[in-house]
């Protein structure tokens, strides 16, 4: 990598390592440097920023020269003096971990009860229902099928927050994403498109659901999930992307784990491919890999084996103690880089079925329209639907991935029960600890909002257990809003809009019953922390009665219903206690 520039900062304690792109110079930092990347999108930046929990923003240097965007940290700011130093060496280079808080003191750990069932968590990104137990014959899943046909398959089971950091904030900790949120300091965009710190009197600050449950002392004395079973007596190992990458910092290590056994990190080092073919060449997406050469080395596979790794040192535990292990694996996440072989067992993409519907639902409000933005080098706004055939590209991509992940569940080494029982993801921390055999974690001081689900393994036909599913999504405006005869309207889409994004402005809540899922989008106050409960943006009604939403390619919730008059009742009941529950 050329060093192009280097640069003098304010001294701080914590520094991000890196965004996705080329890089065009380096900070120096007490004898080390940080990578510093220089994106077309400087919003990207910002945002992967806001993402890392030791800091606030990023630092962009053009090329080298003296002019730079300076976004600041939280403990300092970078400040370019010098960007023609050259002093910083190729042998400093390295990230920099950002320590974990100090926490309250934890009380003594506990002997675990006699009986305590061993725990293999695996949590899989981005995994849909497009598999063989439930009847998708593109993918190849014999071993995720033989678990569903040994164990208990939840088929309406929802996470809290359809994004990964808050999403895994909320089923580690086994909070609601209402409950996980800190806050943050807002940045603001100058006329000159430069981010300005100091104007702060519109919205001093905002509430963020991507950074720690751990800050701000909003979850320091909870137990994690792991930490729970740590507690309790478990040896407790993990590795892989459990948590999001510095999502607690260091994978909230040593809290949430064993500390005489390390974390294996949540994106390994060393990794190493060669594509045989790739799409985009810009940006990759999807990679078939060339496995035959040595030097090969992905990040699941290096995942899995430290996994087995830590099922090895369970096993040869003196103490005898029960373990928990969690394994975090990145695929189906983009970008799909899977041997060659795993692509071979995927019908051509001609062959591939197209979206059975690629258009939004009729009548659907515009809060709920979300461009595809996030796709690797393409970009599909409010406009149109992903062009098929690069569509089918991705889905045999994915498909692909899904089957490798398959593969490496299977290293892991009846007849099953399925329920139709609502469940969420923040019930598994609660759920897991009665199938365990430990006590309540309100018993020990954790007041979760999960709901142990336990008794549906002994009969999955309950369907009273829960009576309802809830979800929400905050937005920081995608796109400009202005108000049109109470109307939404999409108003001078401008691509710096992307700065907002770490604001909350909009706030949708769904509720999901037997029969229904309807949802509100309301407005949101970043100074009250709360949502404008009569500032409604926009609903949605889809009847799951006939139009129902399945598991392959969610062929129902094609018609907005909210508006139809025979269902007046039912939305007024639905909107009473989806606001029953912003109050919890």
């Amino acid at each position: 990598m050329a060093l192009l520039g280097c640069a003098t900062i304010v001294p701080v304690s914590a520094m991000v390592d890196s965004c996705s792109a080329q890089p065009v110079t380096g900070l120096c930092i007490d004898g080390s440097w940080v990578q510093v990347y220089n994106r077309t999108n400087f919003g990207d930046c910002c945002e992967h920023c806001m993402l890392n929990a030791g800091c606030e923003a990023f630092e962009l240097i053009p090329d080298a020269s003296d002019q730079s965007s300076t976004c600041y940290l939280k403990r300092g700011w970078v400040n370019v003096t010098n960007p023609n130093r050259t002093d910083c060496t190729v042998g400093y280079v390295k990230g920099l971990n950002i320590p974990s808080p100090s926490l309250p003191p934890r009380p003594p750990i506990k002997v675990a009860p006699t009986g305590a069932k061993n725990i293999l968590f695996i949590p899989v990104d981005d995994m849909r229902p497009s598999i063989g137990t439930y009847n998708f014959s593109l993918v190849h899943t014999p071993n995720m099928d033989r678990l569903a046909t040994q164990g208990l398959r939840f088929d309406n089971a929802y996470v809290q927050y359809a994004y990964c950091a808050p999403s895994r904030n909320s089923f580690m900790s086994g909070r609601r994403p209402d409950t996980t949120k800190v806050p943050v300091q807002r940045l603001h965009l100058s006329s000159s498109n430069s981010l300005d710190r100091d104007n702060t009197s519109q919205h001093p600050r905002v509430w963020n659901f991507i950074n720690h449950f751990r800050q701000h002392d909003v979850g320091a004395s909870w137990f994690s999930l792991p930490e729970y079973f740590k507690q309790n007596g478990y040896l407790a190992l993990g590795g892989g992307k459990l948590y999001h990458p510095n999502v607690p910092p260091q994978n909230d290590f040593p809290y949430s784990w064993t500390p005489e056994y390390p974390y294996y990190p949540n994106e390994p080092a060393n990794l190493n491919h060669t594509c045989l073919e790739q799409f985009p060449s810009n940006d990759l997406t999807y990679c078939v890999a060339d496995v035959d050469k040595d030097d090969v080395i992905l990040e699941d596979q290096q995942i899995m084996s430290n996994c087995l790794a830590h099922l090895q040192i369970a096993k040869n535990e003196s103490g005898n103690r029960p373990f928990f292990i969690g394994c975090g694996l990145h695929k189906p996440h983009v970008p799909w880089i899977v041997p060659k072989a795993f692509f071979d067992m995927i019908p051509p993409w001609e062959e591939v079925p197209a979206a059975l519907d690629p258009w939004a639902p009729v009548d659907m409000p515009l809060p709920a329209w979300h461009p595809a933005a996030d796709v690797h080098g393409l970009s599909y706004g409010f406009n149109g639907t992903c062009n098929e055939t690069i569509s089918k590209w991705y889905r045999r991509a994915y498909y692909a991935a899904v089957s490798y992940q398959d593969y490496n569940i299977g290293k892991t080494n009846s007849t099953g029960k399925n329920t139709r029982v609502l469940a969420e993801m923040v019930d598994i921390y609660p759920t897991l600890a009665e199938l365990a055999g430990l006590p309540a974690p309100q018993e020990q001081g954790q007041d979760l909002n999960g709901t142990s689900l336990a008794t549906i393994f002994d009969d999955p036909s309950q369907m009273n257990l829960k009576p309802a599913a809830f979800s929400q999504f905050g937005k920081g405006f995608p796109f400009p809003l202005t108000r049109v005869l109470g109307e939404v309207k999409i108003s001078n889409f401008s691509v710096t809009s992307v700065f907002l994004r770490n604001s909350t402005e909009i706030m949708g809540y769904t509720i999901r019953v037997r029969d229904w899922r309807y949802t509100c989008w309301f407005g949101f106050d970043n100074e009250t922390v709360s949502v404008r409960r009569t500032d409604i943006l926009g609903r949605e009604l889809y009847d799951h009665r006939g139009d129902m939403g399945l598991y392959l390619d969610w062929p129902g919730e094609n018609i907005n219903v909210v508006d139809y008059e025979e269902h007046a009742e039912v939305v007024a009941q639905l909107h009473q206690q989806l606001l029953d529950y912003i109050r919890l």
